[in-house]
C-alpha cells in the first residue's frame, strides 16, 4: 500500500501532495489524520521547511517500527532556491537530525520549492520572519547564503514558485 502524507501551514505543501497524488493516483492524506503508518510499504512525505525543521515529519516517521523493507521519500518544501547545494545539503542536515538512523537510511531526499504570502501568516509568523529578515539585512553580503537572500527578495511580499514539474523526479521514484 502507499501513501502520501504531508504537513503544510499556509497550504503551498498541501498544492504540492493534491497535485502529486493526482499524478500517480495515491491518496494523500494530512500528517495529522494518519492513524497507522506501519501499514503502508510506500510513504511519501511532503513537509513544509519551518525554523529548520520539516512539520510533522518527525511525528510521523518516527512511529515506523520497522523501516527495513519500505520506500521512505521526503520532499521538503521551502522558500530557499533547492537548486543551490549548500541550501540541499543544510535541509538534509536538518532532516538527518529530526529522524531515527534506521528511517533516515532508508530515505530519499527532494526539495521542492514553495511560496509565501506575508498578508496569510499568523502574528507568531510574521514576528519571527521580521526578525530573521532585520538579522540576515545586517549580514554583509559574502555571508548571505540563497536561503538569506531569498527571506531578503521575498520579505514582506507574496511570491510562490511553485513547480508541478518538480514532482516528476519522485513520480519515477514512486514507479
Amino acid at each position: 500500500m502507499e501513501i502520501i502524507v504531508y504537513g503544510s501551514q499556509y497550504g503551498t505543501t498541501e498544492e504540492y501532495a493534491h497535485e502529486l497524488s493526482e499524478k500517480t493516483g495515491i491518496k494523500a492524506e494530512k500528517y495529522s489524520d494518519i492513524k497507522d503508518i506501519n501499514k503502508y510499504d510506500t510513504i511519501i512525505y511532503l513537509g513544509a521547511l519551518y525554523a529548520g525543521s520539516v512539520l510533522g515529519m518527525k511525528k510521523t516517521l518516527s512511529k515506523i517500527s520497522d523501516a527495513t523493507n519500505k520506500k521512505i521519500i521526503v520532499a521538503t518544501v521551502g522558500l530557499a532556491d533547492p537548486n543551490d547545494k549548500e541550501n540541499r545539503d543544510t535541509i538534509r542536515q536538518r532532516i538527518e537530525k529530526q529522524l531515527p538512523d534506521d528511517i533516515y537510511n532508508q530515505t530519499s531526499i527532494h526539495c521542492l520549492r514553495g511560496g509565501i504570502d506575508y498578508s496569510k501568516l499568523n502574528f507568531k509568523h510574521k514576528t519571527m520572519m521580521g526578525f530573521v529578515y532585520r538579522r540576515a539585512k545586517k549580514l554583509k553580503e559574502d555571508k548571505k547564503n540563497a536561503e538569506v537572500k531569498a527571506i531578503i527578495e521575498t520579505y514582506d511580499k507574496k511570491v510562490s514558485f511553485i513547480d508541478f514539474d518538480s514532482l516528476n523526479p519522485i513520480i519515477d521514484e514512486i514507479k
